[in-house]
């Protein structure tokens, strides 16, 4: 079993209605349209409904639904919807050398900063001055706080559409108050009242 084939089968019971295809297809509910696992008209989606799939296609593994349209490569789909996954998999692709351009595949640097695992800068060290004495403290200049100058432009105005009176709003129902007012009419009828 290689690596994504191992991966795969982790994540297999987090994915809705997966199941095992013939050869190395894998289908399940795609996590992009169908996250629900209801369709438009509330219905559960079947095993067979699901429409994303796993595929092999050269030496990699990719993700295709054939609802949305949505391809991506394995390590994307796990960078989407598993990031912790994404992290463990890049890490285990850079112990077997197997990151990097041409290998289809980010090295552990890049994947830890797409994901905001490593959000840090490079330490500065500042050199300090021996011939100065401990208890004199340098002065610093300080610098005015800069004003906010704007970006220069104004924001756009929108305009909105004109507001509807109430004879217009209601010219839209005339046809079912009228038929509102006939049922009650009938009503009255049948009772016996007067007005």
């Amino acid at each position: 079993m290689n690596l994504e084939q191992s991966f795969i089968s982790k994540i297999s019971g987090q994915l809705l209605r997966y199941r095992f295809k013939s050869g190395e297809a894998h289908q399940f509910c795609c996590p992009y349209c169908q996250s629900s696992g209801f369709d438009k008209k509330g219905k559960k989606i079947s095993p067979s409904g699901a429409k994303g799939y796993f595929y092999k296609k050269e030496n990699s593994i990719n993700f295709k639904c054939h609802k949305c349209g949505t391809a991506k490569q394995f390590h994307n789909f796990l960078k989407d919807q598993f990031p912790t996954e994404f992290i463990v998999y890049v890490r285990e692709r850079e112990q077997r050398g197997t990151t990097g351009k041409g290998q289809n595949c980010p090295t552990l640097a890049n994947a830890l900063e797409s994901v905001g695992g490593a959000m840090f800068k490079k330490p500065v060290f500042r050199k300090q001055e021996t011939n100065q004495e401990p208890n004199t403290a340098k002065e610093e200049k300080v610098s005015p706080p800069k004003q906010d100058q704007g970006c220069g432009n104004p924001p756009k105005v929108q305009k909105l559409p004109p507001m509807r009176s109430p004879q217009q709003q209601s010219g839209c129902q005339a046809h079912i108050n009228r038929l509102i007012k006939q049922k009650h009419e009938r009503t009255r009828k049948r009772r016996g009242d007067l007005w």
